[in-house]
């Protein structure tokens, strides 16, 4: 049946630079409104509100059916290693575990605590919980953490101790906890702890964005289910992913993705998703993203997330710029842009060009600190992080006026990492302002930045500005080419030919180099336009922009869909002796032909009701889509199935979801 009036999807994406908002139709999947709104990390419903009153006037509250998410937050936060502090509990743990794991090396302020208890590879207890030592340590630090992790050792094989902790940190503290057995089933505990320490520090994140998503919709009247995009490139209700936030690692790339193949239709190319604080580079292989297939790799971290394949590096457009007298080098951590902070702030132009006459150390120039508000993160701050504060006033401050020394340096990263303080510097978005690429922010401050940066390197403002797009290029090929060539190449930056390409020189000796790559570029992403056509140049790739490449992250929310998967497997006794092994059980069969259809078949029904559990009884958009892949072993020189030994069966099947309706024809 058909809808008495249009339906529409609301996507909403959550960046570190800018907060995107656009408007779907539910059948046709039509672009009808879209808007950017600065992001407000001290406050993200301040930028969601923002982004959605903007585009509030072109459509009707009431139509809008279903509300999706997309953030880059958690993949920021993960890059730039940032994150709440946290309580860890290593249950069984010994000291080579524990290293192995990496927490304490990774998280700076992790308070990492070693349990005795833990079970065996049969789930059975090695030795007693120590409860003592949990509530000790609770006693000790629950006022300088603002979340609990909790991994035991074998506890997928029983998770009895890992529970028995989350209960006495719920019964005593109003803490968070995460426990590894709710994330992962594997049996590396080392990898599944540094999962669940990263969700534990990235649970307020998505929170507070989930809260600010509700808070928005409510002020202007929406009322429609919420859901959120993971790193899968899938849908999933935002209350359960509020208790699961490690899965929206890379959920700004995956929808992306979907994004892109919903605007431009293509079924293969590669994708660049070029933002403020990364550049996220994966594919589209037959219409469906590339999943990774043993945990996403992030920030230098690899997880237990299920994932799309992306390579994800610190790059973007409001990527920190240093130099000495000959190098230039981008990233990774983020900066606000000096056009940006000029355009709040004008009066920084005048200490620009006063640095410029009398021109600070190197590690000085252009960097100014500006408090955003809120306060520490739950865990309190020392004398010198205080003193620091205390220091800064309303407007922007000269680095160098607060944080000369090494020790007032360490203390203000801190400040920065707990979200109190941002720091501003040049950044490519500057230099695109400088070459007139860019005119949405403070030319003028940009320029005065880029002639003080450029006194270092014996450049001109406009020089110096070309060294830092050219640079910015050059690292954006990389990134591309590396997923391209599936890394059989190495470490693309250190190849003496294809760095030749990808710094526009073309040429190697005397011998010039062309590539020509398979698949499209589809570049999409706020800064995309001003860096790509040159990336695609080098790289002598095709380039597509689509229409709405600022946004697409929002249009993938919107787009996406609500995903299940399961498997079976089969395995051969001996002739006409088959075993069809599935989650529920094991089924005989006396034919291998037989055998696999019953274990797709089983797969697909499982998959099928996860389906249904998951889209949270919404009604949904054309037909239940099913892939299904299969992997098998086969005896030398056998034909058809008659030499099959072993095979599993894949099957993922997935929906486009939309808010129930009387008029709307039931899956």
């Amino acid at each position: 049946m058909t809808h008495p009036e249009p339906r529409l999807l609301l996507g909403v994406d959550t960046g570190g630079t800018y907060t995107d908002a656009v408007v779907l139709d539910a059948d046709t999947l039509e672009v009808t409104a879209s808007a950017k709104a600065l992001t407000t990390r001290h406050d993200l419903a301040i930028g969601v509100s923002n982004a959605l009153q903007a585009i509030s006037e072109s459509f009707d509250p009431e139509q809008v059916s279903l509300v999706s998410v997309s953030t880059t937050l958690a993949t920021n936060a993960v890059v730039e290693g940032h994150g709440s502090p946290v309580l860890i509990f290593l249950v069984g743990f010994d000291e080579a575990m524990v290293s192995r794991a990496g927490i304490a090396e990774s998280f700076r302020d992790a308070i990492v605590v070693r349990i005795d208890g833990g079970h065996d590879h049969f789930g059975a207890e090695m030795s007693p919980l120590d409860m003592d030592a949990i509530n000790g340590a609770l006693d000790d630090h629950q006022g300088a953490v603002r979340a609990v992790a909790v991994a035991a050792t074998f506890a997928v094989r029983n998770p009895a101790h890992e529970e028995a902790i989350r209960e006495v940190v719920i019964e005593r503290t109003c803490l968070p906890v995460t426990i590894s057995s709710s994330l992962s089933e594997s049996l590396d505990a080392p990898r599944r702890a540094l999962t669940t320490a990263l969700n534990a520090r990235l649970l307020s994140r998505i929170t507070d964005l989930i809260d600010a998503v509700r808070r928005s919709l409510e002020t202007i009247g929406i009322d429609a289910p919420v859901m959120v995009a993971k790193g899968d490139g899938s849908l999933a209700a935002a209350d359960s992913v509020a208790q699961r936030p490690i899965e929206t690692v890379l959920s700004g790339p995956a929808a992306s993705i979907v994004g892109a193949a919903a605007l431009t239709g293509l079924a293969d190319f590669v994708l660049s998703d070029v933002g403020g604080t990364t550049t996220d580079v994966g594919q589209l292989r037959a219409g469906r993203p590339q999943l990774v297939s043993d945990g996403a790799r992030v920030g230098g971290w690899r997880t237990m997330v299920n994932a799309i394949d992306v390579r994800t590096t610190g790059l973007g457009g409001d990527s920190e710029v240093h130099t000495d007298r000959t190098a230039i080098v981008v990233g990774p951590q983020r900066r606000i842009p000096i056009s940006l902070l000029a355009l709040e702030h004008p009066g920084i132009i005048d200490q620009l060009r006063l640095d410029l006459k009398e021109p600070p150390p190197r590690d000085f120039a252009s960097v100014f600190v500006l408090q955003v508000g809120g306060t520490s993160s739950g865990s309190a701050m020392s004398a010198v992080e205080q003193r620091l504060l205390d220091s800064l006033g309303p407007d922007p401050t000269p680095l160098q006026r607060v944080a000369a020394g090494v020790l007032e340096r360490r203390s203000l990263a801190l400040l920065v990492e707990k979200g109190i303080v941002q720091l501003a510097g040049f950044t490519p978005t500057d230099a695109a302002h400088v070459l007139e690429m860019q005119d949405n922010w403070s030319s003028g401050g940009a320029s005065a930045a880029a002639s003080l940066m450029g006194w270092y390197t014996g450049d001109s403002a406009i020089e110096f500005a070309r060294r830092v797009w050219s640079e910015t290029v050059r690292r954006s090929a990389a990134c591309v080419l590396e997923v391209a060539l599936d890394d059989r190449a190495g470490p693309v930056l250190e190849n003496p030919v294809l760095d030749a390409v990808i710094s526009g020189v073309g040429s190697v000796g005397g011998v010039g180099i062309h590539l020509q790559p398979v698949d499209p570029i589809v570049a999409v992403g706020g800064p995309a336009r001003v860096f790509y056509e040159e990336v695609a140049h080098r790289c002598g790739a095709r380039l597509v922009i689509p229409e709405q490449f600022f946004v697409a992250n929002a249009v993938g929310a919107a787009a996406g869909h609500v995903v299940a998967r399961s498997h079976a497997e089969v395995h051969s006794d001996g002739p006409a002796q088959f075993r069809v092994v599935t989650g529920r059980g094991t089924e005989p069969a006396t034919d291998a032909t037989e055998a696999l259809s019953r274990a797709e078949q089983w797969a697909r029904e499982v998959a099928t009701e996860f389906l249904a559990e998951r889209a949270l009884g919404l009604d949904h958009r054309g037909a239940v889509l099913a892939h299904v892949d299969v992997e098998r072993h086969d005896a030398p020189d056998s034909r058809g199935d008659e030499g099959l030994y072993w095979a599993r069966i894949d099957v993922e099947v997935r929906v486009r979801p939309v808010a129930s309706s009387a008029d709307t024809v039931a899956p």
